[in-house]
């Protein structure tokens, strides 16, 4: 188990089950959905400051990932729509019934940007998984700092 002075552990001190829940907290990402995080939160929070840091880390990037994919979609869908409806006003005008380039365009851009940010997340998750389970505190951008000085109440 890792100590509980408030320093982080040394990575040949964990145990293999520490390593290995602090694996599927970031890996649940695509495996388990947020409740995995939770669960390995509230299980081992008295028990492994190591798992506890994972957890709480892998469970606001799993939010932080959930809030930037609604913005995403919902931004898309605002512009859809007043730019669906101006520029079905133009075809309308012009006589057309095919869809507008620019339409097209816009769509391949949105769908492109999802899939960047889906599986830029998914791959993120695995090299975050993959370093914890090597006993290392990698942290996460903003979020990592603040989950750190929570856990071990130290700043960084």
């Amino acid at each position: 188990m890792t100590n509980s002075f408030g320093t982080p552990p040394d990575p040949n001190s964990l145990q293999g089950d520490e390593k290995m829940l602090a694996l599927f907290s970031h890996l649940s990402l695509f495996l388990g959905g947020i409740i995995l995080p939770v669960i390995f939160w509230a299980t081992n929070r008295d028990k492994s400051k190591f798992v506890t840091f994972h957890s709480l880390q892998a469970l606001w990037f799993h939010l932080a990932y959930i809030a930037l994919i609604i913005v995403w979609v919902l931004l898309f869908v605002v512009i859809a729509i007043v730019g669906g409806v101006g520029i079905g006003m133009f075809s309308h005008a012009a006589g057309s019934k095919e869809m507008p380039v620019i339409f097209m365009i816009m769509m391949a851009a949105f769908y492109l940007m999802l899939f960047a940010i889906i599986f830029g997340a998914i791959g993120y998750s695995i090299y975050m998984g993959v370093k914890s389970y090597q006993g290392n505190l990698v942290k996460y951008p903003i979020i990592g700092k603040k989950v750190f000085a929570k856990v071990y109440g130290a700043g960084v």
